[in-house]
């Protein structure tokens, strides 16, 4: 049997079998990380401490150094001579935030291109791309990238085409990312370049979508490998600058740890992991992260930077109606999905990911992608039982009764997504839509899922990345049955992000012995704010506006204050 433990004094991670104890290769820095210094007493409004745990008013956290060293009622902590005293009275104190799926590389270099995630029609999608082509002055022929539009959000109901970029930009290629990722839209120039034409067949796992006299309407599903191939990679240095911008804006979120699950095709297989390597080595890294890699690969790292979570896919979203589902879309009665992955290979890369002791992640969505993930899971474990294996099934949206006892059984993780809920699972929203109603008040079965012992870390998949807004929408799920209390939210977004990645000794809580990573919010959480305020739609979005516009007050990581309002 394989386990996994921190070692505090050799700073990193190592695997241990029965009788015998090997050091994994890891990421050591070669320049030596500053350590903090000095003492430092957070006077608390509200704590939250992300064990799940009722919240605590009036508590003292002392901090020394990195690490939190009491934990306690005001009356019942004595404040150090001359430490820091930092006064959270009327605030949220928590632990920092741990964004447990996110693709934290690729949003981090892709700040930089157009955001449309605010566009309400695609009118304004157009004029977004003629101003930004205009203001960034780009030449004749440069790609264009944009990102993060919303059908859902847009007023003419559909998704954007070739023809209405064509309209505002015919001299530049562009490529338009739906806000899941699974579904981007090219002009003209764009399809010219990557070779896409009427006789170009579907990629397995892909489609392309055509009009009635079968040419390409620009819109492709889970087929940006057709794309990536011709649009000029970034540089390494554009790569470490977005893993400083991203960090950055983690910060300001109250964010002190990711897991980052970025694809091949969104960048390159090294270009993945190498930023990170050589941030961490010179510490330029300062965000607590673990990256996933597409092959497999032993458990490696320390506190900083750890490797060794095999991710795979097996379908796409239901916004590209490109999750996998067993019964066809509401909307679209023609389809069922798209099994995007190549199953083969599925099988070969998780049995080789379990012989070498590492994670494995599966990207499964539709109720019949997640019967494909747990089946891999099954065969590995079955092969080779592995009693304290954490390998979790990413987003696991719309799982059928007999699989979320299988999955119960096998000791499977949930890593969910609540924004997700937030943003599409409203009555009449884009899951309705897709999935049905049936479909839809099953779907994200939080409280089910806790109450039935699962782990359950959160992530956002950048949809949006705002920690906070996630909290909102798993207290506030659009299916009262499924919502879970704060307390439970809070230990999704920090404790359980600690444990998937085999942390949950040294973080994810805010505990005497525990690194000193902290979230302080403005305002009290349990307040009448944070509460679903009505059902009126138009209610809801200014609600949701007003929680996405809401950062940290401050942001404490290692001990140190790396935000602050």
């Amino acid at each position: 049997m394989w386990k996994h433990q921190y070692n505090q004094s050799l700073n990193q991670y190592l695997v241990v079998e029965p009788s015998k104890v090997v050091s994994i290769k890891n990421t050591h820095a070669t320049k030596k990380r500053r350590q903090p210094i000095g003492t430092k007493a957070i006077l608390c409004g509200c704590l939250i401490d992300g064990t799940g745990r009722p919240a605590l008013n009036d508590v003292t956290i002392i901090v020394k150094g990195n690490k939190i060293t009491a934990v306690g009622k005001r009356n019942e902590v004595k404040v150090p001579e001359g430490a820091e005293t930092i006064d959270a009275t009327g605030k949220t104190v928590l632990p920092g935030l741990i964004d447990s799926h996110t693709h934290f590389l690729g949003m981090g270099y892709s700040l930089t291109h157009l955001q449309l995630i605010d566009a309400r029609s695609i009118g304004e999608i157009k004029e977004g791309l003629r101003d930004y082509i205009s203001t960034r002055k780009i030449g004749k022929g440069k790609w264009v990238q944009g990102r993060q539009w919303d059908d859902q959000n847009l007023k003419e109901g559909r998704y954007p085409t070739r023809h209405d970029l064509d309209e505002v930009s015919p001299d530049n290629p562009v490529a338009l990312t739906r806000i899941c990722g699974h579904m981007i839209t090219l002009n003209t120039r764009a399809l010219e370049a990557c070779g896409i034409t009427r006789t170009t067949p579907n990629p397995p796992g892909g489609v392309i979508d055509r009009d009635k006299r079968g040419e390409p309407t620009g819109v492709l599903r889970d087929a940006r490998g057709l794309v990536t191939p011709h649009i000029p990679p970034p540089t390494h240095e554009e790569l470490r600058q977005g893993i400083r911008d991203a960090v950055a804006l983690a910060h300001s979120l109250g964010c002190t740890g990711v897991t980052d699950c970025s694809r091949p095709d969104e960048s390159a297989p090294h270009l993945s992991t190498k930023p990170y390597i050589d941030a961490h080595r010179e510490n330029d890294l300062h965000l607590r992260c673990h990256v996933m890699t597409w092959y497999p690969r032993e458990w490696s790292g320390d506190q900083w930077l750890t490797l060794g979570t095999l991710k795979i896919g097996i379908d796409g979203s239901a916004g590209a109606q490109t999750a996998l589902m067993f019964e066809p879309y509401s909307n679209n009665p023609a389809t069922c999905g798209v099994y995007v992955g190549d199953q083969e290979r599925n099988k070969r890369v998780v049995a080789e990911q379990h012989a070498k002791g590492g994670e494995v992640a599966i990207h499964a969505i539709g109720d019949r992608a997640c019967y494909e993930a747990l089946d891999r899971i099954e065969e590995a474990l079955e092969a080779k039982p592995r009693p304290d294996h954490r390998y979790r099934i990413e987003h696991f949206e719309y799982p059928i009764d007999a699989d979320i006892e299988r999955a119960r059984k096998l000791g499977v993780i949930a890593s969910m997504q609540p924004n997700f809920v937030g943003e599409w699972a409203w009555p009449g929203g884009m899951y309705d839509i897709r999935v049905g109603p049936e479909r839809l008040a099953r779907g994200n079965p939080y409280r089910r899922l806790l109450d039935l012992g699962f782990h359950m870390p959160f992530g956002s998949d950048g949809m949006p990345f705002h920690p906070l807004y996630g909290l909102w929408s798993a207290v506030n799920h659009p299916q009262p049955g499924s919502r879970i209390t704060l307390e439970e939210a809070v230990r999704c977004f920090t404790l359980e992000g600690a444990y998937v990645t085999r942390e949950e000794a040294i973080k994810g809580s805010l505990e005497r012995g525990k690194l000193a990573d902290i979230a302080i919010f403005d305002g009290d959480l349990r307040g009448n704010w944070f509460k679903l305020g009505g059902t009126e739609p138009r209610a809801i979005e200014q609600q949701k506006a007003g929680i996405k516009r809401r950062r940290a007050w401050m942001t404490i990581l290692d001990g140190e204050v790396v935000h602050k309002a």
